[in-house]
């Protein structure tokens, strides 16, 4: 409550004190949580036994909260409903078609950092791994060129540093739905209007401007446009559905009956960017340190990228990256010691007795799958502090419980962005490797230290500083 420590290491500690048990249980505030330990019984959860724990037990509320709307919050019919229409919008056919966007970006940041490499000057590669996730998905999302990477106070950048230093009233909210979960949604007023007002009006005019003058690009926000007009054309055929009796006021409607409003497409677009430029940048950034860390790691991985682009004519392109099989072990890696998310949520929907137990769980018992204490546990992964690519050879992952490692989920709640997620990580990798090293410096924490200030993320505190060197200039 106190922010002195971070979700995912409290849920650590009370991981390790349940040392022998599947599970267990605490209260946070006056609500009980189950924990869940055991990697079979995860998986029951999260996979088999689903249609028992559809939600995250995320408020949302889309008339008082328009951008609340979005498919990480949802659940019920509603989510799933909304899942299927956007599955097809994170195919790898689709962020093939984007491809181009993040290898423009990518180089517009390696670029950027020549007048700093030339100066001898060391570099939180946080911030610069920030403006690159940015303008990614700035162009992705919202079909805009916002060049945070030349002008790192863009009003993007800019309400991306707000969404991840909250206001009084946005701390006020977190702890109401970490300690009061049942009262979250009363109290879903308690937002920051005017980062609402803005990403409302964004998209709105961008899609009007879409529409009105026949323009189509290759992103996401197009594809949702396409997906709205189908649907509208596909809606208008159908009778009109007829009020059930489902839970939260839902109507049984197939997806085809979820209309695609310009508020659900703001709100989508919405999550698309606090998730994909938050954790992508994050991640792009913890795996910077550790490379520095351990040059040997380093080492091999430059080689893998310096061969598979001179096989690509010395560009980056979509099959050059998904070559680079080294360049997935250590971003797995990266993935395992910082996980975009400490802990997952999932809220019981349908009574449950737990398999091969007397306990049951009834409806609205929330659950926490400790997924950084999962990627810590020894037994799964020896010396879990030490970073090492192999651990994620195809071996070795045979020998592993899937349900041990857990950075984007499983199950039909899984990330649905992984993908993009993941080749957004690797272009940005890739780009950077193939002309800089990358070494410690004395700003350089060792170990990282976790923020505890948000809420969800697994974040460095106080930024991760590297010295960068120029390779062509080392080498010659």
């Amino acid at each position: 409550m106190l922010k002195q420590t971070t979700q995912a290491e409290n849920y650590q500690k009370l991981y390790n004190d349940l040392e022998g048990h599947p599970f267990g249980g605490v209260y946070q505030g006056i609500h009980p949580f189950l924990i869940l330990r055991d990697p079979e019984i995860i998986r029951l959860f999260m996979s088999k036994d689903f249609n028992h724990f559809t939600d995250r037990g995320f408020a949302a509320d889309e008339k008082r909260a328009p951008l609340s709307g979005h498919l990480f919050n949802l659940g019920g019919q509603r989510w799933k409903s909304l899942r299927v229409k956007l599955t097809p919008t994170f195919t790898s056919g689709k962020i093939k078609m984007m491809f181009n966007i993040l290898a423009e970006c990518a180089e517009r940041m390696k670029q950027s950092l020549e007048n700093t490499v030339a100066k001898g000057h060391t570099v939180e590669i946080k911030e610069v791994s920030s403006q690159y996730t940015t303008e990614v998905i700035g162009s992705c999302a919202f079909g805009l060129q916002i060049d945070s990477i030349n002008n790192p106070e863009s009003e993007f950048r800019k309400l991306g540093r707000r969404i991840l230093n909250p206001s009084f009233f946005g701390l006020l909210r977190l702890f109401i739905r970490n300690f009061f979960p049942s009262f979250g949604k009363l109290f879903i007023f308690i937002r920051d209007t005017k980062l609402e007002n803005f990403f409302l009006k964004v998209v709105k005019d961008t899609v009007k401007h879409r529409e009105e003058n026949n323009i189509e690009r290759k992103d996401f926000l197009q594809l949702l446009i396409e997906m709205k007009h189908k649907d509208r054309a596909d809606y208008d055929k159908l009778p009109r559905p007829q009020e059930g009796n489902l839970p939260n006021g839902e109507t049984n409607l197939s997806p085809i009956d979820i209309e695609l409003t310009d508020n659900l497409l703001a709100s989508q677009c919405f999550v698309f960017f606090v998730a994909g430029f938050e954790t992508s940048s994050a991640t792009m950034s913890f795996c910077l340190h550790e490379l520095a860390v351990n040059q040997d790691v380093q080492s091999r991985l430059t080689l893998e990228v310096d061969r598979v682009l001179k096989e690509h004519g010395g560009n980056i392109t979509y099959e050059a990256v998904q070559k680079m099989k080294y360049m997935d072990q250590v971003v797995d890696e990266t993935l395992r010691k910082y996980p975009p998310l400490g802990n997952l949520d999932r809220t019981c929907t349908k009574a449950y007795t737990i398999p091969g137990t007397k306990v049951h769980l009834e409806k609205g018992t929330n659950v926490k799958i400790p997924v950084y204490a999962l990627h810590y546990d020894p037994k799964y992964y020896p010396d879990p502090h030490k970073f090492d690519p192999e651990r994620f050879n195809e071996e070795n992952k045979r020998q592993r419980h899937t349900y041990t490692y857990l950075p984007f989920g499983e199950g039909p709640k899984n990330c649905i962005g992984m993908r993009f997620g993941l080749m957004q990580v690797k272009v940005g990798l890739v780009s950077l490797l193939s002309r800089y090293q990358f070494s410690v410096c004395p700003q350089t924490k060792i170990p990282l230290v976790l923020d505890p200030t948000p809420d969800l993320f697994v974040l460095a505190k106080d930024g991760v500083f590297l010295r960068i060197n120029d390779r062509k200039i080392t080498s010659d």
